[in-house]
Parts: C-alpha cells; sequence; structure tokens
C-alpha cells in the first residue's frame, strides 16, 4: 500500500494532478473534475495526497484525515497538530450525519482572571496555549469511519515532509505577518525560514521532525501523542517557556461525537456544525432570515441582494457571539436560533432602502450546566489561522472538515524536534470571572466560528461540501456560496468565484470585490455602508474549498478558492 500510495503521488505531481474541467467559471484553473471522487483544500498537493487516498481504496474519511495532516505541512500557520478542528460527515451507508468535534481545550489550571490568555503581544502568552485537538480527532475518525491504518493514511504525508516540497505561494506572507512572534523562539523560526530568511521562490522546503511525530503517530494512534515519552517532552517545553499545561490535561483529552446541526433552505437541507462553534448556528441563521427575501429575484449582483446578506449577517453574527459557547457548559437556545420563526422575527428588521443602524442579539437566555456550574465554582491554583477541506468518495460518503490555529502560527511555541506549533486558544475565551457566556474554566472547550458544511438536494442526495477560514468572514463566504449554488444555480466554480462581500460583524464597513462595479457601490456607500473595496478577488471575504456532486451526470467538481491560491484534484 505504501508504495502504491508514494508512486501514485509521485505521478499526480508530474503529470500536474488535475484533470480538465471542462465547467464555465474555472478563471484560475483550481478546479478538477472525475467520475469517483474529489477534493480541495489549501494546497494542491494535498488535494492530490486525498485523491490518491481514493483511488488506493479508502473513503472520504481516510483521504480527509490525510489532507488534514499534509495540509499541517504545507500551510503551517493555519493549522497542525497543535491546533483543532470539527469534522462534519455523512456516512451513506447510514444515510447519517454526525459531527466529531475536537476543538483545543482549556488545561485544568484554567481560572478566568488567574491566567493570561493575551494573544496580540508578541509571542502571545504562553499560558494561552491550550490542549490541543487535532491528534486525537483524527485518529478517532480512522478508527470510528474509516477503512485504512495510521500508517497507510499518513504515509504519504510522511515522505513529503522528509522527500520536501517546493515553497508554497503564501509561505513566506504568512511568516512576514508573524515574523516577531517566531523569531521569540529559536527553533520556531529555524521550522519556517531559511536561517532567519525568506525562502526564495522554488526553494524546497523540508520538516523532517514533523516526519519523525507522524511516525509515532502512524505507529502509536492517539496514544503516542497524549499519553508517552512524547507527551513529557512536550509538557516539560511548555511549562519551560511559561505555559501551564500538564501530563494530565494531555490524558484526558477526548474527541466528542455530537449530532450535526441542520435547516432548510429553499427545498434542500444545511448541515453544519454546533457548539463550542458559534460560526455553524449563525450560518444557518443567516440563511434561514434569507430565505424571507426574493434573492433570485433581486439578482446575484444587486444592491438589495448585497444589502440583505450583509444584515442577515450582522443580526446572526451578534447571536452567535453573545448566546454560544460550549454546549457541555451551557444550555444554549440553539434550536431558537435556528428556527424559522426566530429567523423571520429577525428578518423584519431589514429594510432593503435603509441603513440598519442599530442590529443587537436577541432576547435570549443562556445558563450553566450542571458541569458548568460545577467548573465555575473550581479555583484550581494557579485568532486568522484557519483551514478548510472537502472531499467525496466514490462511495457516496462525504466529509466537510475546518481546522484552525486560530491566529496564525498560534502560540509560536514548538517543542524541539517535534516539527509543529501550538495554538494559542484560549485567547477566544471570556477571561472574566462576570463573564455570563463562554468563559475561562477549566477543560471547557474553546469557542471558534468555524462552520464545516453540506449540502443535500430535495430528494436528500448531499451535493455539497463547503467552508472557509477568515475568522467571522467565513460565515458569510460560506452562506454566499450555499446562496450562489441553490438561488442563482452556479456550478462549484462559479459559486466560489462570483463576487462576494461581508459586512465588518455589525459595524457599517462593507468589505466588497471592484468587480460589482463601482456604481453599485457607490449605491452602498449612499444607503449608508461604508464600503471598503478590495481587489477583484479579495482573502478578506475568505477563501472556500468546496466539492460538488452532480446527480444527473454523476460526477464530482471541486474547485478551491484562488483567493488564498486553494487547490483541488479529482479521479
Amino acid at each position: 500500500m505504501k508504495r502504491a500510495l508514494a508512486l501514485a503521488l509521485m505521478l499526480c505531481l508530474l503529470l500536474g494532478g488535475a484533470l480538465a474541467e471542462g465547467l464555465p467559471g474555472d478563471t484560475f484553473n483550481t478546479g478538477s473534475t472525475g467520475a469517483n471522487g474529489a477534493a480541495a483544500c489549501a494546497n494542491p498537493i494535498a488535494a492530490r495526497i486525498g485523491v490518491d487516498i481514493l483511488k488506493a481504496g479508502g473513503n472520504a474519511v481516510d483521504a480527509a484525515v490525510a489532507m488534514i495532516y499534509a495540509v499541517g505541512l504545507l500551510e503551517p500557520a493555519a493549522s497542525g497538530m497543535g491546533g483543532a478542528g470539527q469534522m462534519l460527515i455523512y456516512l451513506a451507508e447510514e444515510d447519517r450525519y454526525l459531527v466529531l468535534e475536537y476543538m483545543t481545550q482549556a488545561p485544568g489550571a484554567a481560572v478566568a482572571g488567574a491566567l493570561s490568555t493575551d494573544t496580540a503581544s508578541n509571542p502571545p502568552s504562553p499560558e494561552s496555549i491550550a490542549i490541543p485537538g487535532v491528534v486525537h480527532g483524527t485518529m478517532t475518525a480512522l478508527e470510528k469511519y474509516g477503512t485504512m491504518s495510521a500508517r497507510e493514511v499518513l504515509q504519504p504525508v510522511i515522505d513529503l515532509a522528509r522527500g520536501g516540497f517546493v515553497l508554497p505561494d503564501r509561505w513566506n506572507s504568512n511568516v512576514e505577518g508573524r515574523y516577531a512572534n517566531l523569531s521569540s523562539y529559536p527553533y520556531t523560526l529555524e521550522l519556517y525560514t531559511d536561517m532567519g530568511f525568506f525562502y526564495t521562490k522554488g526553494q524546497t522546503i523540508y520538516n523532517k521532525d514533523l516526519a519523525d511525530t507522524l511516525e509515532k503517530i502512524a505507529l502509536g494512534g492517539a496514544a503516542a501523542f497524549y499519553n508517552s515519552e512524547l507527551t513529557d517532552q512536550m509538557v516539560a517545553h511548555i511549562q519551560s517557556v511559561g505555559g501551564v499545561l500538564t501530563r494530565e490535561d494531555f490524558a484526558q483529552y477526548k474527541t466528542v461525537e455530537r449530532e450535526a446541526l441542520s435547516t432548510t433552505y429553499r427545498g434542500h437541507s444545511v448541515y453544519t456544525v454546533g457548539g463550542p462553534s458559534n460560526g455553524g448556528v449563525a450560518l444557518l441563521e443567516m440563511l434561514n432570515i434569507m430565505e424571507n427575501f426574493d434573492l433570485p429575484g433581486f439578482g446575484h449582483d444587486s444592491l438589495e441582494a448585497i444589502k440583505v446578506t450583509a444584515d442577515a449577517y450582522a443580526l446572526a453574527y451578534m447571536d452567535g457571539v453573545a448566546w454560544m459557547a460550549d454546549p457541555d457548559y451551557y444550555n444554549l437556545p440553539t434550536d431558537t436560533m435556528t428556527s424559522k420563526d426566530y429567523a423571520k422575527t429577525r428578518s423584519e428588521g431589514i429594510k432593503l432602502d435603509s441603513y440598519c443602524r442599530s442590529i443587537k442579539a436577541g432576547r435570549l437566555e443562556v445558563s450553566l450546566t450542571e458541569t458548568g456550574e460545577k467548573m465555575s465554582q473550581d479555583q484550581t491554583p494557579d485568532q486568522g489561522g484557519t483551514t478548510h477541506l472537502a472531499v467525496m468518495d466514490s462511495f457516496g460518503n462525504v466529509v466537510s472538515t475546518t481546522n484552525t490555529n486560530g491566529i496564525n502560527f498560534g502560540s509560536a511555541v514548538a517543542v524541539p524536534g517535534t516539527g509543529f506549533v501550538f495554538s494559542a486558544h484560549l485567547g477566544n475565551l471570556n477571561n472574566s470571572s462576570s463573564a455570563r457566556i463562554n468563559r475561562l474554566m477549566p477543560y471547557i472547550r474553546v469557542r471558534s466560528t468555524i462552520c464545516p458544511t453540506i449540502v443535500a438536494n430535495a430528494e436528500g442526495q448531499p451535493i455539497l461540501a463547503a467552508g472557509s477560514p477568515g475568522n467571522w468572514a467565513l460565515v458569510p463566504a460560506v452562506a454566499q456560496v450555499v446562496s450562489n449554488v441553490i438561488d442563482f444555480n452556479m456550478n462549484v466554480h462559479e459559486a466560489v468565484n462570483a463576487p462576494r462581500s461581508y459586512r465588518n460583524r455589525n459595524g457599517k464597513e462593507l468589505v466588497t470585490e471592484t468587480r460589482y462595479g463601482q456604481p453599485l457601490l457607490d449605491a452602498l456607500n449612499e444607503l449608508g455602508f461604508e464600503v471598503s473595496a478590495g481587489d477583484e478577488y479579495s482573502g478578506q471575504v475568505g477563501c472556500v474549498a468546496a466539492v460538488m456532486f452532480d446527480p444527473v451526470s454523476r460526477t464530482f467538481h471541486a474547485n478551491g478558492d484562488h483567493r488564498r491560491f486553494y487547490g483541488s484534484a479529482a479521479y
């Protein structure tokens, strides 16, 4: 199996890895099509690794896990073994949607006000390092729903880390944005630069330390990371730089299987993740609000459509911030927030011809669960970097998963010899003892905006898997792609590449792409927005990885968003 995968990967790299697409809208040649399966993610090499796993007989879960580790190698700023994620899975044989939640977790020593969770300083506070979830989540996914061994799935990534890869397009810009953080730790700077200097175009990068760590996981699974000599090594180093994680923190970590959340949108079913993410609930609320307006009648590039999308997002954003957190710690108003009746009420505040000056959260209630009450009394002494991938296989299985370091390169702390950085994810929790929600407490799961999504048609067939990085911009990015497919009958390339906008949370700033045209941008300004027109294709409006299945032709179509040089593969 190892030899077959290695040969397949080499062949893909030599041939370019993508088949001729043939659908309109693939402006940047980042699309792929095939009869058996497809994948899209942050790097075309990682997408090809996923497809090679499918070719070798693996399913979508096997491919997704391989891609998660490959992206962690190729785009280490955004995700990796020190981070977190949620995996939305559709199992065709069972006709079932489920979520594997492996978000980062606060350590046992976490008490609001007792730790520094500052992530704005250079570097972020080491006390903001959270217990990582990626290794446990991916190994759980393989054990429960995959068909291959950890060795078979990880071997192509191990080979790539040892054999090297050509400098990816966004590598240096990611390093430049966090250079001060990385240079605080000599080993970390050594990992991602050429002796402190930026790599040059065409240069080969190696990460043999990461290959060694992956070898341990391939041999020993999750235990090799969470309960081993490697664990002791990681804990010792983290504590030596000021962090508070303990071996007990690692050993108690568990992946949680949760129910997928869903709503309908114009006859389609939309599935995503719930708490501790606040992005999934916001996405469903946003779509439910949008459904109250005739977007197809307005037209895609219309003042009305942009206005409705911006306001729907702002309303959903305010609720997501106000009312979502770890569902094991809080009784959350999720059912209300995702209901049609609530969306109808919220939509009544949107006026097509006037600016909504005051958008607030709805009047809902939240309370601590029994676990939350217990942990809130515990007196134990003592943001940017995200990536998405999507894959569909010939068996009908679908995976849509978003993984994150929180901010690019997270804490910038890397344990010498391991080859990856830890997140600074505790900065996502409210570090105040008076916070009514999402408060820093022992072992609470960290909140994030991620919203990996799967859309099924009226017959129940999954037809779209999509998601995006981009902090809060990722929610409207996914919503607009879903709307493009359902409201405007776009194929996956058109849906991903069409002009997008992002209202900066609930404020006046509206980030748009210049392709909308100046007359429309002027009209939005006159309506009361402060339009911030970026490039023709702007990374500020999210970066979508998407796969679509066409039930008529029975073909798979994938697109990796050019906005951040994503890629795809199919066969």
